[in-house]
């Protein structure tokens, strides 16, 4: 879809676009999306009202948020992840996994589980301004603050085929971890900055949070 940017106000990462467009945006928060301003970049969507739009992205795009830019929808975590709105309600927004660990991983020929534990810098995200992943992760404390609470994400990807992926090694922590549509398919990237990583498709899949304790 098309928008006119009238103005876009910056706030940390945030960006509140104000647009004239055809009709409403179609997309609800927390989608992902992606933008075609002079190149493509995306974007994560955490509002949506009547000729405005506060969104999500990389401060080095800024220059792009002018004149006419199209936003296609690449994936929305809500709509098409089981359990999504759980996390949601428990950290604030559907995190991209930068720099999380995976701590268990099952895999048959039609079903992948994995358990990702979130780190500190993961759950405090909506409070702060967003990480970018690079190869270098941020220091992160090994025993947090008391009052940052622990959660793991336990992700069950249904029906998978065409699995491309590295073995599970001791250490496994995600870079990235990226959802896209492919048809009547999902497709699941892990980028690592070490152990598993590669990608699959599948058809459905299903979240659960759970805090942890000592």
């Amino acid at each position: 879809m098309q928008i006119q940017v009238q103005k876009a106000e910056k706030k940390e990462n945030e960006y509140l676009i104000h647009y004239q467009a055809g009709g409403a945006l179609p997309f609800v928060p927390h989608d992902v999306v992606l933008i075609h301003g002079k190149q493509y970049f995306i974007g994560t969507i955490l509002k949506v009202e009547s000729e405005q739009v506060l969104i999500r992205i990389n401060p080095e795009y800024e220059d792009q948020l002018t004149g006419s830019i199209g936003l296609e929808l690449a994936f929305s975590p809500t709509v098409s992840i089981q359990g999504a709105d759980s996390i949601v309600e428990k950290l604030g927004y559907f995190p991209p996994f930068h720099y999380d660990r995976i701590t268990a991983a099952n895999m048959t020929k039609d079903q992948i589980t994995l358990t990702i534990e979130l780190s500190p810098a993961s759950v405090l995200v909506p409070k702060s301004p967003d990480l970018e992943p690079s190869a270098d992760a941020p220091v992160i404390p090994e025993a947090p603050a008391k009052d940052i609470p622990r959660y793991a994400v336990t992700f069950t990807f249904l029906e998978t085929k065409e699995h491309v992926l590295t073995p599970v090694e001791t250490e496994n922590i995600i870079l990235q971890l990226d959802f896209r549509y492919e048809e009547a398919d999902m497709v699941v990237d892990i980028d690592a900055l070490s152990g598993l990583s590669g990608s699959f498709l599948c058809r459905g899949i299903r979240a659960e949070i759970t805090e942890l304790h000592e």
